[in-house]
């Protein structure tokens, strides 16, 4: 029976505790991979929704271009060539006559690219100024402000935006 008894203790296997150890090492490890997976697809995601507002960014640079200072005749701040009101991405791209497949239309869903004339109020101390007296200091240059909004109930209910800013002179 002593030899019955040696046999046992000689057996390779591992111990109750062991296996315990092993299986809490590897779920926080898994918890961890699963982590960075789920940032990784937040990021992906975010990135993808970027580059869509970047493309209807560009959808609407082609059907709305910012026009030449001398075919602005009137005032810029009321102008229909530089304010372009909020209009959905499908709108601009079958404004450009776009031949969109079924999935970038879907991709495109819930996106809107606005332009507007920025209004000089007020100067750095604080004072309001007449826009013609701004208009001057600055030499006629007005500041033009191009965004792209997405998101709401489609994401969750949040919104996003990207604002492109630049400086058109209008020339007397």
């Amino acid at each position: 029976m002593g030899g019955m008894v040696a046999a046992r203790k000689n057996r390779g296997g591992f111990t109750l505790v062991e296996v315990l150890i092993a299986t809490v090492v590897l779920s926080v490890s898994l918890f961890g991979l699963l982590q960075a997976m789920m940032t990784c697809q937040r990021l992906m995601t975010a990135s993808r929704r970027f580059e869509t507002a970047q493309y209807v960014l560009n959808l609407g640079e082609m059907a709305h271009p910012v026009p030449l200072s001398e075919k602005v005749t009137d005032d810029p701040l009321d102008n229909d060539l530089l304010n372009i009101p909020a209009t959905d991405a499908l709108e601009l791209a079958d404004e450009i006559e776009l031949d969109l497949t079924r999935q970038e239309r879907e991709d495109l869903a819930g996106y809107t690219f606005e332009r507007s004339v920025d209004e000089y109020k007020e100067s750095g101390d604080g004072r309001v100024m007449e826009h013609e007296d701004e208009l001057k200091r600055n030499g006629n240059l007005y500041t033009l402000r191009t965004t792209v909004k997405w998101g709401g109930d489609r994401y969750g209910g949040k919104k996003d935006e990207e604002t492109v800013i630049r400086l058109w002179r209008k020339d007397k």
